[in-house]
Parts: structure tokens; sequence; C-alpha cells
């Protein structure tokens, strides 16, 4: 399968995921062409500052809200009185955007380039042209920009900083696909930094080792060779992952220590303040549980059932999707039983409360994990 192939695939699976119920955030590539020229890069210019200026204690979010495609910066630090403070455009037109900062926005576009911009949606800076970006994020400090290219015969991870882009390594192509809402629920493309910005991991489900840790030079510390680790996320710089006993945790970068024996997480995310992880589970019935793990203690607590694709807003709130028993009527997989009820919901940790959402999907949110 191209690699033009390979976008096509996923976003239909990005569809069916988000029809039958457990939808992943994808739909996240850019369309590629494996006859593009190669790589260049163009220096990042400078990037005003939003209007109103961040502080330290604001926090946002990249998501879409209810009966709109397009894409929105909220400022959800008073989370009673959220407001919109940046349009990026349609979603369907920009893939893998998150926060650089508080005050800067990356993605791709249409047209093969790596985008900045400031929290308003413009002016916009191309930072790199790549033609094969599959997966993209940015060190904490907001200087080097990492992507991983893919084509057919190779995939490569670059770092763009200084006005240079340089492949650091390569690593077989990412080939695969699914159409099946099953296929979809235990997918997950992940490019990601530590906390200090010293490690950088990359999940994805297709063509292996699928798995890989590089320091932030690009040497190569782990991959997955010798067994599974997926489903993968930073708290602090520690990457709790699954392998086939469950949840573990490595620590430096090298060491695997049993964490949560016998959990197999979906698409799990740190919080903002450290500490704790949200995670979905499904449950033998079908049915997907958000729980939020206590990093140092490993306490589990259960917030919902028919809850799935969770993801902290802040350290107290908590965004997810609901689900509900599929009917004869629904194109569900026959896999499993359920599929998403059209609803989303906030959860205050705080008090225990549930509120429904006008927000229908969440991209980002900044601080990232901490």
């Amino acid at each position: 399968m191209n690699t033009s192939k390979l976008i096509r695939v996923l976003a239909v699976t990005a569809v069916l995921a988000s029809a039958c119920g457990s939808a992943p955030v994808v739909g996240n590539a850019p369309s590629a062409s494996p006859s593009s020229p190669a790589t260049t890069a163009t220096p990042t210019a400078t990037l005003p500052t939003a209007t109103p200026t961040p502080t330290a204690t604001t926090r946002l979010a990249l998501v879409t809200l209810r009966g709109s495609n397009q894409l929105v910066v909220r400022d959800i630090t008073d989370i009673n009185h959220p407001k919109t403070v940046g349009n990026v455009g349609t979603v369907t037109e920009l893939y893998q955007a998150e926060f650089v900062s508080a005050t800067a926005l990356t993605y791709a576009d249409q047209n093969t380039s790596i985008i900045r911009v400031p929290l308003a949606g413009s002016p916009k800076t191309v930072v790199a042209k790549s033609a094969q970006a599959m997966l993209l994020t940015w060190s904490p400090d907001g200087s080097t920009l990492a992507y991983i290219s893919n084509n057919p015969s190779k995939s490569e991870l670059h770092f763009v900083a200084g006005g240079q882009n340089r492949v650091a390594t390569s690593m077989p192509p990412f080939i695969g696909g699914c159409e099946t809402q099953s296929c979809g629920v235990v997918s997950d493309f992940r490019l990601s930094y530590s906390q200090d910005g010293q490690l950088i991991s990359l999940t994805q489900p297709w063509g292996g080792p699928n798995f890989r840790l590089w320091t932030s030079a690009g040497k190569l510390l782990k991959d997955n060779a010798g067994g599974i680790y997926e489903m993968s996320t930073w708290s602090g710089n520690n990457l709790y992952t699954v392998d086939s006993s469950g949840v573990v945790v490595m620590r430096d970068g090298i060491v695997v220590a049993p964490w949560l024996p016998g959990v197999r997480w979906l698409r799990p995310k740190g919080s903002p303040g450290g500490g704790q992880i949200v995670y979905a589970a499904t449950d033998k019935s079908g049915w997907d549980h958000v729980y939020v793990v206590d990093t140092a203690t490993k306490k589990v607590r259960e917030l919902k059932k028919a809850r799935t694709e969770p993801v902290f807003l802040t350290s107290r709130y908590i965004w997810y999707q609901g689900e509900r028993a599929c009917l004869a009527t629904d194109a569900c997989d026959g896999s499993l039983p359920v599929i998403a009820n059209g609803k989303s919901y906030i959860y205050d940790l705080k008090d225990g409360t549930e509120i429904e959402s006008i927000i229908t999907s969440v991209l980002d949110v900044w601080p990232h994990a901490g």
C-alpha cells in the first residue's frame, strides 16, 4: 500500500470508528505523493503573540464545537465562562494540529507544508515542506520540530531547528490499514516528547517495530522488536505503555517495570498538572469505562461507564464522549456492541459531577501533560 492509499485508509478508519462508537481522533495525516521532491526547510519567523496575552495560569483547548467543523482555540481558564480566542480553520483541511506553546499552534496543511501560527490563526509561517509528513510534534521549549515522513520504502525521523531540516534516522515504512470499528479502537498514532525534552517516543500500529524511543538527538534507545509496546503516554519524564502483561513504565528511557498488570488501556492522556493519567478500558461486554490513575500510588478511580476517549482539559476537568447500545439500524462492527451516542461530557474530578459539553472533539490542550 503506498503512502497516498495509507492516508485514505486512515481517513476511512476515523469515519468508521466515529460512527461506530470508540472513536480515536484520526484523520491527522496530510495527503501525500511518493514522487514528491526532497524535504526542505524554511526558517521559522518571529510569531506575534495572540490577543489577549496568555498568562501562567491560562488554560487552552484546541477543539471543535457542536454544529461546526471549524477548529478553534478555547480559553478554558474559567471553565464556566469559556471563550474562543482563535479560529484555526476547517478541521478536515488541517492535520496533526497541536499547541507549540501558550501563544502558538502547529499543523500540516493540504499543500504538504508544516505550519506554525499564533493562536488567532495567522500569519502563517512555513516551518518545513514535506509531502510525506505523517506525525509531528514540537519540543517542550518550542525550539525543535520533530516529524515522521513516510513513503513506500521507508520512514524517517526529522528534526527541524534553526532553519535546518535534519534526518535523524530511518526505519521501515508504516504500511497497513483498517476499515472496521474494532481496528480503529486499537489504532493509535503518536509522536511525543518527554516533559524535559530529552526523549521522544513513537507509537503507531502499522509496520514494525511500531514502538520506538529515541534521545532528543535521534539515538535509538528502545524498540519493540523483542516485545509489544503500544498505547503510550508521558507523565513527567516517565513513559507509560502497554506490553503483553499490562501497563508498564519506562524510566530514563531504558528501565521497564510492571505498573498496572492486566490493564489494556486505550489512548491514555497525562494530566497538565502531572501525577495523573486518564484512560478508557473496554469490559468483557464491550462497553468502555473511564478511569483516572495516580502515578505515585497507582490508585485507580473509575469515573463513568459508557464513556470513551477521555482527555484532561485541565487538571480538574476531563472531557469524554458517550456511548449507547447498538441498534439493528446502526452500522456497527459486529465485534463491538456500542456506538457513539452523539453526546460529550465534562467531568469534575473535585465534585464528582458530570455535565454535557458543546465540545465535539479535543485535539490538544495547553499546558501539555506535566
